[in-house]
């Protein structure tokens, strides 16, 4: 394996690493890169934020009933819009 990965690749090692699917070798490979590339080293800086904040037990998942409600709110909304763009 490459000591040195190109953004693609890191941006792949990263996500493996927010799900602890990264081998330590991968994680190594990661922060090299970050070291010299600016925007990936931003992605992985979102990322950890991201993986923090979902693993807060204060982060709960939106009940069903709600996502319904909204969704149905949406489609009359798109429908509503559709039928007033019609001549």
């Amino acid at each position: 394996m490459k000591l040195f990965v190109d953004c693609k690749k890191a941006g792949h090692l990263c996500d493996k690493g927010q799900y602890e699917d990264a081998s330590f070798f991968e994680k190594l490979n990661v922060r090299f890169h970050n070291l010299i590339c600016k925007h990936c080293s931003d992605y992985s800086e979102r990322n950890a934020k991201l993986t923090k904040l979902l693993k807060d037990p204060k982060c709960r998942q939106m009940p069903e009933e709600c996502k319904k409600r909204i969704r149905e709110e949406l489609e009359r909304e798109l429908a509503k819009e559709k039928a007033e763009q019609k001549p």
